[in-house]
């Protein structure tokens, strides 16, 4: 039987066909990403998230064996690079490195741009940022606030395939696990694209954007510069498992302990971004009252943050 389906966008009304249930595709109004509602087993119609915008295909993790063959011809060409020109590398070898570095720090920053303008989206959306841990009724930790984005970041089918009344560790919940956005391991990391681990984290706990008594919009963040996601190493656990950085355990500080310290994967800096997807590079000597200040929202510290700018 036909339904009435009401455009979130652009609020036009349409009789559609129960054949496009769970269909997706642009509103024939305002051009704008829709997805059809679904019937659960009772008939009743069960509204589907909207974002507006259009899924996006989950990249397979490469196989074994063509890793090996892009290691094999990675270090092939690196042999014959270094055993030509080696004489002239001696010289020019610290400028080398250091523009090495920045494009690695950069390859961070275009992940975390990606993650912070899913959770931008997702806060003008539903009026908050995500809570960092979703519970039960009764307080059981159940997954990670990454499971909430992924529409957001054109996830779409992945989040429908999320069983959200299950913990991550559910029989259906881990299946998913292998299929972990690409955003979500930073490209410096072998470990995390193997084992399904991120490298980017939010900062929690008081005087942060996510206190104890629930997140900050992001219009409630008045403080610029304010960090909203930091890079870290990985800690053994996957994508979908509650897991960030507690300031109520102590201060934040720069280091190689993974979800514990933020960085760990450039040697003399840490790559943080803001709630205006502003990325920032930190030198690792950075006093800790700089870094304290850049995460309080509302405290009112002034930051020059500008030589910290990508």
């Amino acid at each position: 039987m036909p339904f009435e389906f009401v455009c979130p966008f652009c609020y036009t009304k349409t009789k559609v066909a129960d054949e496009y249930l769970g269909e997706a595709g642009p509103c024939v109004h305002c051009g704008r990403h829709v997805v059809m509602p679904t019937r659960n087993e009772q008939g009743v119609l069960v509204a589907s998230v909207q974002t507006g915008k259009a899924p996006r295909a989950i990249q397979s993790p490469p196989s074994p064996a063509q890793r090996a063959m892009v290691l094999a011809i990675g270090l092939a060409l690196a042999t014959l690079f270094i055993g030509t020109i080696i004489g002239a590398l001696w010289f020019v070898m610290p400028g080398i490195q250091r523009g090495f570095s920045v494009a690695a720090q950069r390859k961070d920053i275009d992940n975390m741009r990606v993650i912070v303008e899913a959770l931008n989206d997702y806060s003008a959306r539903y009026g908050t940022y995500p809570p960092p841990v979703v519970t039960d009724a009764n307080g059981r930790k159940l997954y990670s606030w990454r499971v909430l984005i992924l529409p957001f970041m054109g996830y779409e089918d992945l989040h429908k395939r999320f069983q959200l009344d299950q913990p991550w560790d559910s029989p259906a919940n881990q299946s998913l696990v292998r299929e972990m956005p690409t955003a979500f391991a930073s490209p410096n990391s072998d470990q995390a694209k193997q084992n399904n681990e991120p490298n980017y984290v939010l900062i929690v706990g008081p005087n942060t954007v996510f206190p104890p008594t629930g997140p900050l919009s992001k219009s409630q963040v008045v403080d610029s510069p304010t960090i909203l996601l930091v890079e870290t190493l990985c800690d053994g656990i996957v994508w979908t498992q509650p897991g960030d950085i507690d300031i109520s355990l102590g201060a934040v500080t720069i280091g190689n302990k993974g979800m514990k310290t933020m960085g760990g994967h450039h040697r003399d800096h840490v790559v943080v971004m803001d709630c205006d997807a502003k990325g920032y590079r930190i030198p690792k000597d950075t006093p800790q009252s700089v870094i304290d200040a850049m995460i309080t929202p509302t405290v009112g510290e002034r930051v020059n943050a500008a030589s910290f700018e990508d």
